[in-house]
């Protein structure tokens, strides 16, 4: 069973909430809340419509939906130039000498290069030349390689002071911790909590917290996203940018590192709200 699952439950039990294990993995959960059936499904849960998952799922998407909304690095999407022959419509760089002259063209280096979908710091290169940024392309679009994907994305660098994962619940901040990677060791992974020895920190602070919600505001005005994690870095110049979103929030480093109560706090928020 895994972390999230295991945390939904116990927050049933203490809500005295009636729930039903309908897979032998454990990882699939019926709730019946006022007659209505909720089916919650490994991370994923019932607060969010199919649609906004997709687009949020696509990082590319995400940008140009939220772009004129919250400060975002620049994002630019590339098809691969081995995509089925349907696809070729949409295909603007035939060849990856093309792509790395539009990357060279549009971006300073150094340049993050990743796949369009996906999480946890898989296939996420820090590229400091035109050998590492074709490296990388190639890695993506690689179809014999599990983390494939057939868009990358070329996205401007920001140099980090702090990264946040804020989880949103109903459009509030329910959680907040900070990324910590002041005693962690760089193993091979950019993503922070994937390091050797990172942290969860949790923060409490009202300022941060304050200035945290305040940021992602304009996020729920466009987007109609009841549930999800932000990832939101402070720059060196003191500015919030928004990373990424992710609808399906994992909690096994944050528990780890900081207990369960804050955590079941927010699944027993979630009932509620879907009880009401």
């Amino acid at each position: 069973m895994l972390d999230n699952v295991l945390l939904l439950l116990k927050a049933c039990e203490n809500l005295n909430i009636n729930y039903e294990i309908i897979h032998p993995a454990e990882n699939l959960v019926k709730i019946k809340l006022n007659n209505k059936q909720h089916y919650f499904c490994n991370y994923s849960t019932p607060l969010i419509n199919q649609a906004v998952a997709q687009i949020i799922k696509d990082k590319e998407y995400t940008y140009h939906i939220l772009k004129q909304k919250v400060k975002l690095p620049k994002t630019i999407g590339f098809l691969s130039p081995f995509c089925d022959l349907q696809y070729k419509i949409y295909l603007k760089f035939p060849s990856f000498q093309d792509i790395i002259l539009e990357i060279k063209d549009k971006f300073e280096i150094p340049v993050i290069i990743k796949r369009n979908s996906g999480s946890g710091g898989c296939n996420v290169f820090l590229c400091h030349n035109i050998d590492e940024i074709e490296t990388a392309l190639k890695e993506i679009f690689n179809i014999n390689n599990k983390k494939y994907d057939y868009v990358a994305i070329a996205q401007e660098y920001i140099q980090i002071l702090y990264e946040y994962r804020a989880v949103f619940l109903n459009k509030q901040l329910v959680l907040l911790y900070e990324k910590d990677i002041t005693d962690a060791k760089f193993a091979g992974n950019l993503s922070p909590l994937h390091w050797d020895g990172a942290k969860a920190k949790y923060i409490d602070d009202p300022q941060i917290l304050s200035e945290i919600a305040n940021f992602a505001k304009p996020v729920f005005e466009e987007l109609d996203l009841d549930y999800g994690g932000l990832d939101i870095v402070l720059d060196r110049d003191n500015q919030y940018w928004l990373i990424e979103v992710n609808s399906s929030p994992n909690y096994t480093i944050f528990t780890r590192d900081n207990g369960e109560e804050p955590v079941l706090k927010i699944f027993e928020k979630m009932l509620i709200s879907l009880a009401s």
